[in-house]
């Protein structure tokens, strides 16, 4: 498999300074609050008209993290995000002084260069505010770098020692295939499980796919058409697959075992100023057949999120052999 993009996993850890209640949407609020920190830190266009809108977008850490735009992009003038955020969980969260916050940001190759900047934002959004109301404050303690498929981890930031250690623990390319072949080898090449931790919002012939439509096959061409994005702009390049192909061995597993529900969310949007849909497919299914093709692209899928609003948290997997 030559496609490569390396994939940094940051873990924030913070203490509540003051009561912070987060929304169903929690990675939606964590965006919002980071983006208005950092707009207000870093933006070129100092927050105005401008924000967003090339020439300035180009060399603006901010819209390069967080609202990245290129004029004629086959995908429309919004471009994948290099980064998910990850929420603590999914419901909502209630934390009072002293407690500890935490929460996650996944970077995918080039991105890296951008964490300091990340970094003090979120050092201002602790005090900027968070959750209902941005009535919650916190104050970041530490980062660390984690490695999940290795278990490893290493501090990169501690708040009392003022240094801050460039992340060194990315995952890679061989390291995906290393753990495709180790979840081949305990039985996962026949028959897995696959568990949607946060809601995944697939669209499928212009329709959300619901919990009866959602298929093996559409999965994998959302997945594929991400990864395809994400490597041609901040990796090595698309995955360089036939999607039909693989599409089709995606169609020879069968989900033998379906526990699936729709959640709805909605998270609040500022800009529309209104309420927009977040919802989707939550549950488990315990796939059979032949799985080797896909268990690569899989591992991928745990690691980047998979569907609609998948930079604030939405399409969480986790695989493991059934």
């Amino acid at each position: 498999m030559a496609f490569d993009l390396d994939v940094h996993i940051l873990r924030f850890r913070a203490e509540v300074t003051a009561p912070l209640q987060l929304p169903a949407a929690a990675g939606a609020a964590l965006r919002g609050a980071l983006f208005a920190a950092l707009r207000a830190q870093f933006c070129l266009a100092a927050g105005g008209p401008a924000c967003g809108r090339p020439p300035l977008a180009a060399d603006c850490p901010v819209c390069f993290l967080l609202a990245p735009v290129e004029a004629g992009h086959p995908r429309g003038q919004d471009v994948p995000r290099p980064y998910v955020l990850r929420a603590p969980a999914v419901g909502p969260l209630a934390y009072a002084p002293g407690q500890t916050f935490e929460f996650e940001l996944v970077t995918f190759g080039r991105a890296l260069g951008v964490f300091p900047y990340a970094l003090l934002g979120i050092q201002e959004m602790g005090q900027r505010g968070l959750g209902v109301g941005r009535r919650g404050s916190f104050r970041l303690a530490e980062v660390w770098a984690e490695h999940p498929l290795r278990g490893r981890q290493e501090r990169v930031y501690r708040a009392a020692e003022r240094l801050v250690r460039t992340p060194a623990l990315p995952v890679v390319a061989a390291e995906v295939a290393a753990e495709a072949a180790a979840l081949a080898a305990r039985g996962g090449a026949r028959r897995l499980q696959l568990a949607l931790r946060s809601p995944l919002r697939l669209i499928e012939g212009g329709r959300l796919v619901k919990p009866e439509r959602f298929t093996v096959a559409v999965l994998i061409a959302r997945l594929l058409e991400r990864l395809d994005a994400l490597g041609a702009r901040y990796g090595t390049g698309p995955t360089g697959v036939d999607p039909l192909a693989l599409r089709r061995a995606a169609a020879g597993v069968a989900i033998v075992e379906r526990r699936l529900a729709w959640r709805e969310v909605f998270r609040a949007s500022g800009r529309h100023r209104a309420q927009l849909p977040m919802s989707g497919l939550v549950g488990e299914v315990v796939l059979e057949g032949d799985l080797r093709p896909l268990l690569p692209w899989l591992v991928w899928a745990s690691l980047v999120h998979v569907g609609k609003e998948a930079a604030m948290g939405n399409g969480a997997l986790a695989l493991q052999p059934a």
